[in-house]
């Protein structure tokens, strides 16, 4: 005879039970949830890359259809590629498909032959057991999301675990199906987005989960403080030099050309403080310490450095190590006369005083070229361009100065 549960005597008991019940409530809510959310992230991610798949065939065919097909006897068209205007072909049809995210696109004729491909070694091979292509050679399109361990994109370059959205979509000559593409789009940027939108729809549900499963509440917080923490962490890491603790190329790049893109806004606008300057700065004679001090004693002189430049700059103003042992400035509203003033205050304070190095004191010296944004600059490379052409000058004409 099973005994009877009394609350009354023994109230851990049921506290116990109502835990348990409501752990495997919220595991099994949760993963249902999860699943669900990531088949229905996955579907529209999908169809989107087939929508994205079909635009740029369609404009494709548009563009290339005297090459890509042909006129038979009867007036109609098939699927064929003349093989001396291939090599041609092909570089424009790199260059057309360049902007998008295609790492391959293949081109069937209706008897399952491959005409063209990104990949040329297969151009011409047959494949008849291809279920998915005798689909879209029946005027279906067929789009399937799958993860490749390696594939060459349209610069012959290996990608390594690349997930792709493969497309195949009929070629119709009026209503007739004369051929296929078949489209690789990749989808991997999309892999962490997908993960953080199924994250934060669990992330969701879990909140109204635990108002009424308090126990979970506390752990679920943690959690997320925990993830918080990482992130930052790791976009730390992704926008700084480690060993500087300067912006890293990629970041002091992309903070040019957004403040570049800001200054020629308020240009055009006529607003104030719509100036930009550059400085490019060059460690003079920087081979000669990690040659005579070793490349750890060199790494102790570019940490002093970056944090002397830094120093002197103001708090909107931004510096990041551009490569080996050359920086970049970015200071946005000022003129060249105001940029050259920040340069030689820069140059002045490497000079003025030495860096302690392996116990002893080393004096430095750089090269710095400076550049401020023109009006009929195009982009922000034109002003970097001089401030690299400064920076070299200075360097060719015996260096320790501001050009």
């Amino acid at each position: 005879m099973r005994p009877k549960l009394d609350a009354g005597k023994d109230p851990d008991a049921l506290l116990r039970l109502f835990v348990a019940i409501s752990l495997i409530s919220i595991v099994v809510i949760v993963s249902l949830a999860g699943y669900g959310f990531h088949k229905v992230l996955q579907r529209y991610m999908i169809g989107h890359a087939e929508d994205g798949a079909i635009g740029v065939s369609s404009a494709l065919l548009a563009q290339e259809r005297e090459r890509l097909t042909e006129v038979q006897a009867d007036g109609g068209s098939r699927v064929a590629i003349d093989a001396v205007d291939m090599p041609r072909l092909d570089r424009q049809l790199r260059t057309f498909l360049a902007p998008f995210d295609i790492v391959k696109i293949k081109v069937y004729s209706s008897d399952y032959r491959i005409v063209y491909s990104t990949e040329s070694g297969i151009i011409g091979r047959l494949d008849r057991e291809n279920l998915r292509l005798g689909r879209a050679l029946s005027g279906e399109f067929d789009s399937r999301l799958e993860t490749k361990e390696e594939v060459k994109d349209l610069k012959d370059e290996l990608k390594f675990d690349v997930d792709v959205v493969e497309t195949y979509i009929p070629i119709r000559d009026g209503a007739k199906v004369i051929g296929s593409f078949e489209v690789y789009i990749d989808v991997t940027k999309y892999r962490e987005r997908h993960r953080s939108a199924v994250a934060l729809s669990l992330g969701i549900l879990a909140a109204v989960l635990v108002v009424v499963f308090g126990v979970s509440f506390l752990l679920i917080r943690r959690g997320i403080r925990d993830l918080k923490e990482i992130e930052e962490v790791l976009k730390r890491q992704t926008i700084t030099d480690s060993l500087t603790g300067t912006f890293n190329k990629r970041q002091i790049q992309l903070l040019a050309r957004k403040e570049f893109s800001r200054a020629s806004r308020r240009r055009e606008k006529g607003q104030p403080d719509a100036e930009l300057g550059f400085i490019m700065i060059d460690i003079d004679r920087f081979k000669e310490v990690n040659d005579g001090y070793g490349h750890l004693a060199g790494d102790v002189l570019l940490q002093a450095f970056a944090e002397r430049i830094s120093a002197s700059l103001r708090t909107y103003d931004s510096i990041g190590r551009f490569g080996g042992e050359e920086f970049m400035v970015v200071l946005p509203g000022s003129d060249l006369e105001q940029s050259r003033a920040a340069a030689r205050k820069i140059w002045q304070l490497i000079r003025e005083a030495p860096f302690p190095l392996d116990g002893q004191q080393l004096r430095v010296t750089a090269s710095i070229g400076v550049s401020a944004a023109q009006t009929g600059d195009a982009d922000y490379l034109q002003v970097l361009k001089r401030a690299d052409d400064g920076l070299y000058q200075a360097k060719s004409s015996g260096r320790d100065q501001v050009v």
